[in-house]
């Protein structure tokens, strides 16, 4: 009834209160795992006189003399030695508990902290940056990995919350310290269930140590209508150039006002080596003119970098790159599509005449056009979604359904492709792994490469890093974290680390008192079982001191007699280290679980698992069986005179 109320409880912790409202240590977590344990060794009194009868019959088939003796005893005195065998098999069940129990908090304190970090380090809580800063997490000192991550939460039924993770699954090589419990699958499965195929990267792909981007742009008049020269020209254009980095995410670099003069109109600005960008195009936003569209026509020309070492080289542009163009204006606060631009020349660069467009000289809104110029990309492929088992059912949702995600304003629609049933850094209030009451509405995983494709294909779809999950070699953890931290822009408290966070498990006192406590527990009852069983022993060897003298004085060789007292008290031992050790195997895979709690007094997630060192568990049965083994080896071998024993049982 204690095991069933302690099972029962969901959420309530170690905690209790009175009607006065003062805390206390609930009683059950006390009482159920010591009533459990006592009701598993009385019930070892029942299980002698079968097993007695069981040894009789077995010894009795046998030819040797011992063994029938041993055999004969112990079915005629069953419970002669359950004081002893009690003893011992008290003192192995609870070993085998602070065993357990040891065991499994400290993998339960690993578990939470991969659970609740992801990665050996990661930033939370990130910035956009520009394109002379992507990818410089990558560059940090220990450093092997660095995946960007984008996460929010979505709104499901109930008035609860979900997560949604969208993380560059390709660059996280420590697949999130997934748990293998969690899912069906491995980590590595699940990450190639979401993950786009490998395609050719769009954009006119810079060198690997580029530190600067320098190009020419050069807007000229193409046509302009007669009378057009009444009219006022309006402000230059303003050009922006668009870049995209390893990991997919876009970047805009202004280049300024381009005066349509036919003149080229050098840029320049500063891109990070770490970060493998990419031009993938630039757009041209200006005032449309008044009275009559005017054709311009805009290219660019003399694209180069200058490298780390301050050299400057071209990048050439295959004349098989093509680039697509849209021209929208707005006007009356509304968009709609211009006419379509025309491309200039085979050139493996931009270069198109596009029509401006009308102002019209009564709207109180002008008339403003943007030509965008872009990078041909294929066909973006669905996305797919790992979803937990919590968020199946709170969206009554199944595995292949499509649903609609918001991610950074826009819509995407995602396809339920694998379920987990947790999934790390989700559903926690931090690297604690503390539940948050407010969410409840589980998770999903997205592949941000996969993301970034499909909002590539939008015109004003946009989505910037917010976490970047660092990977790091063995033993580096510490310094990726001091370089991460060093940076300007940067908040210590902003950077999580794997490591500390387990550290800080590991150091609560709610769960490191019990675990200094328990050990020394099990060494004082193994002590108290060797002196019982030494005791108990001592006495049988004097009560049976007369029928031992009756045996050797009809002929009974003493090597026989000593093996008929090495099998009796061995069946004891034997049976006692047995019955503890599937006791405590019971107990220790029941109550654990239950018992241990986080420093909040909650059920820890990851649910606790439990774990049975082997060697652990067979230097206790070693440790346990020692003493005795020695005390039956002392008085197996000891050397007794038969007449002087008779002779004083005749005494009396």
């Amino acid at each position: 009834v204690a095991y069933w109320q302690l099972d029962r409880q969901s959420g309530s912790g170690a905690l209790s209160g009175d009607q006065a409202g003062n805390l206390g240590i609930d009683p059950l977590l006390v009482t159920a795992p010591a009533l459990a344990l006592l009701a598993g060794t009385v019930l070892t009194l029942r299980l002698l006189p079968p097993a007695a009868k069981l040894a009789e019959r077995r010894a009795a088939k046998g030819r040797g003399l011992p063994a029938a003796l041993a055999g004969w005893q112990f079915s005629r005195r069953p419970l002669r030695g359950a004081g002893p065998v009690l003893l011992l098999v008290l003192s192995v069940a609870m070993g085998m508990l602070a065993i357990g129990q040891s065991a499994s908090w400290n993998r339960s304190q690993s578990d939470q902290a991969d659970f609740g970090s992801g990665a050996a380090v990661r930033l939370v809580g990130g910035h956009g940056s520009g394109p002379a800063t992507a990818g410089a997490y990558s560059s940090l000192a220990g450093v092997r990995q660095a995946a960007p991550a984008y996460r929010t939460d979505v709104e499901v039924s109930g008035g609860r919350t979900a997560e949604v993770l969208a993380l560059d699954t390709a660059h996280a090589d420590e697949r999130m310290l997934m748990r293998s419990d969690l899912a069906d699958g491995s980590p590595r499965q699940l990450f190639e269930a979401i993950a786009p195929e490998r395609a050719p990267r769009p954009g006119l792909v810079l060198p690997g140590d580029s530190t600067r981007l320098k190009l020419d742009l050069r807007i000229t008049t193409v046509s302009k209508p007669s009378g057009d020269s009444l009219y006022p020209d309006p402000d230059p254009p303003v050009v922006t150039v668009l870049l995209e980095d390893r990991y997919g995410l876009p970047y805009r670099a202004l280049a300024g006002p381009v005066p349509v003069d036919g003149r080229p109109v050098p840029v320049s600005f500063p891109v990070s080596a770490a970060g493998g960008l990419a031009v993938t195009g630039i757009e041209v936003d200006g005032a449309a003119p008044s009275a009559y569209a005017r054709q311009h026509r805009v290219s660019v020309s003399d694209v180069r970098v200058v490298a780390g070492s301050g050299a400057e080289r071209p990048v050439p542009a295959p004349e098989s790159m093509r680039w697509d163009a849209a021209m929208t204006l707005t006007e009356y606060g509304e968009d709609r599509p211009g006419k379509p631009p025309v491309r200039n020349g085979a050139s493996g660069l931009p270069d198109f005449t596009y029509d401006t467009g009308v102002d019209n000289e009564d709207n109180w809104d002008p008339t403003s056009g943007t030509l965008r110029i872009t990078a041909t990309r294929p066909k973006a492929a669905a996305v797919k979604a790992v979803a937990t088992d919590a968020y199946l059912k709170s969206t009554n949702a199944k595995l292949g359904d499509e649903i609609d995600v918001t991610l950074a304003g826009n819509t995407v629609r995602v396809t339920l492709a694998e379920s987990v049933r947790r999934l790390p850094t989700t559903g926690a209030a931090g690297p604690s792994g503390a539940p948050d009451p407010v969410a409840g509405g589980g998770a999903l995983l997205l592949d941000l490469k996969a993301v970034t494709e499909v909002l590539a294909h939008r015109p004003t779809a946009t989505i910037e890093a917010t976490e970047w999950w660092l990977s790091t070699a063995p033993g580096d953890a510490p310094k990726a974290a001091a370089a991460l931290r060093a940076l300007p822009d940067t908040d210590p408290a902003q950077v999580l680390v794997r490591a500390e966070a387990a550290q800080r498990l590991v150091d609560d006192p709610l769960g490191a008192g019990p675990q200094s406590a328990l050990p020394a527990v099990a060494v004082v009852a193994a002590a108290l079982a060797a002196v019982g069983f030494a005791v108990s022993a001592s006495g049988s060897r004097r009560e049976r001191s007369a029928e031992l003298g009756v045996l050797r004085a009809l002929g009974a060789p003493r090597r026989q007699l000593a093996r008929m007292i090495a099998a009796e008290q061995g069946v004891l031992i034997a049976l006692a280290l047995l019955i503890g050790l599937g006791i405590g195997t019971v107990l220790t895979r029941a109550v654990v679980p239950l018992i241990v709690l986080t420093g909040q007094a909650d059920r820890p997630v990851p649910p606790v698992l439990v774990e049975l060192p082997a060697g652990q568990v067979a230097a206790l049965l070693a440790g346990v069986a020692a003493l005795p083994l020695v005390i039956v080896a002392t008085m197996a071998l000891r050397r007794g005179d038969p007449a002087v024993t008779l002779r004083h049982q005749g005494d009396h």
